[in-house]
């Protein structure tokens, strides 16, 4: 018996063993680079195979969420200083041994300061050495006490040819506008461009007779005055910062937009400068968190090719309606998919839930609540779209704070979630939705 189990385990692996090199690499560019470094003990064969991946995704969230659990704790510093010197230490051990001539991705994800310049520009030079296509620098936000510097402009010549850059990802770390146009001008291939928490980003212009850039993201720039953007492909763009003027110069093909922040509460007084651009739209993510009293008294444009429209509420008063979403939604006559991400504060209401108006919404098929509380105004707004809503395929309620979603973090059970759940499956049975409604 033994025997047979034996023979079965050298089957299995010597059918794994006898694939080709180029196929054994691909599979280890599906696993995290700690899980790929495993495997060199495993056989002579495999010691040096990962060392060939082409997608370097240095992820170090587990040592960032360990050491959020110990904020305050005693020995803190010493634990932050210890980890990110471990952290770096890893990279540079990886990139020492890595042999293929040419990368996909190269991704950091870390907590880390201008301490450590000397070590981030070496990996900026290796990835352009290697002719990266994919490149990430994604710093926590605490980073941002003493942010590292991306490289100059004259330390930017110096570094070989970014040519091959397909996306560019740089978050809470300090960039200058200057510099981001030197690789807009000379990344002929760069397609996704994203700039996130950096103080020294003042003017920024995205233009070009050979721009292929279809991404754009400007996030947390708060030193941000200036941005012109002329990109014939530009396909979405996602800005979340202060006020500035209309930065579309020339953008013919976008359709999807995604306004936050100060920016939107700001521009929906000038809608109009948009008026050219809305009836394109196609997906549009609005954050309404600030602006809730000023959009009751709008007038929307029509949107007329909008099919995805994602909301962001805060909502303190037990008392308030979300019923004034109303007219928004007859502005898109061909909406297929609502997203509402609701965040819910104070103590609840005792209002009564009004009577649904009837505004059919013919093409609606998908509806999403996160932050569903069951309290009036979620319940309330969820019987209005489910009576009108003729089409209605699917409706998705989700008790977790809209933060909590997509968070690797495992939060606890908040007091109160499971009560939700229950009351969005006695609502489910009130309207009749049978197998159309979804509890997360």
């Amino acid at each position: 018996m033994g025997n047979r189990k034996q023979k079965r385990t050298r089957f299995v692996e010597d059918r794994i063993s006898g694939m080709p090199d180029d196929v054994l690499v691909s599979i280890l560019s599906l696993i995290t680079m700690k899980e790929a470094g495993r495997t060199s003990v495993l056989s002579r064969r495999w010691q040096k195979l990962w060392t060939f991946v082409p997608n370097l995704n240095f992820d170090g969230q587990e040592s960032l969420y360990y050491l959020e659990d110990h904020i305050g704790a005693r020995g803190f510093r010493r634990l932050h200083r210890i980890a990110r010197t471990n952290y770096v230490k890893w990279v540079n051990r990886v990139l020492e041994l890595h042999r293929t001539p040419a990368i996909d991705q190269f991704r950091v994800f870390f907590d880390l300061t201008e301490d450590y310049r000397r070590d981030i520009d070496n990996w900026i030079n290796f990835a352009m050495e290697k002719r990266v296509q994919r490149l990430e620098l994604s710093f926590d936000y605490c980073s941002l006490i003493n942010p590292y510097p991306f490289p100059s402009l004259y330390q930017t010549r110096g570094i070989p040819s970014p040519n091959s850059l397909r996306a560019l990802i740089l978050k809470f770390l300090n960039v200058s506008g200057e510099v981001l146009e030197y690789f807009i001008c000379n990344c002929p291939f760069l397609e996704r461009l994203w700039v996130e928490g950096s103080v020294t980003l003042v003017n920024l212009k995205v233009a070009g007779p050979l721009l292929r850039l279809k991404h754009l993201a400007i996030s947390q720039c708060l030193k941000l005055e200036n941005l012109e953007i002329s990109a014939k492909n530009l396909v979405s763009f996602v800005y979340f910062g202060p006020r500035i003027t209309m930065p579309f110069k020339y953008v013919p093909n976008l359709v999807e937009m995604s306004l936050e922040g100060n920016y939107f509460e700001y521009s929906i007084y000038k809608f109009c400068e948009f008026s050219s651009y809305l009836p394109r739209l196609e997906m549009l993510v609005l954050d309404l968190s600030k602006v809730e009293k000023k959009m009751k008294l709008l007038e929307f444009h029509t949107l007329s090719n909008l099919k995805q429209l994602e909301l962001i509420a805060t909502e303190k008063s037990g008392n308030a309606s979300l019923l004034w979403l109303t007219s928004l939604l007859k502005a898109a006559p061909v909406l297929c998919r609502l997203t509402l991400k609701l965040h819910m504060y104070g103590s609840p209401g005792r209002r009564k839930v009004q009577k649904s108006p009837k505004c059919l919404h013919h093409c609606l098929k998908q509806v999403e609540m996160v932050g569903f509380v069951g309290r009036t105004i979620d319940v309330e707004y969820v019987k209005y779209l489910v009576k009108n809503a003729v089409e209605l395929e699917k409706v998705i309620i989700d008790p977790r704070c809209p933060l909590m979603v997509g968070s690797p973090l495992v939060y606890e059970e908040i007091e109160g979630m499971q009560a939700a759940r229950e009351c969005a499956k006695m609502l489910g049975r009130e309207l009749s939705l049978v197998d159309k409604l979804i509890v997360l």
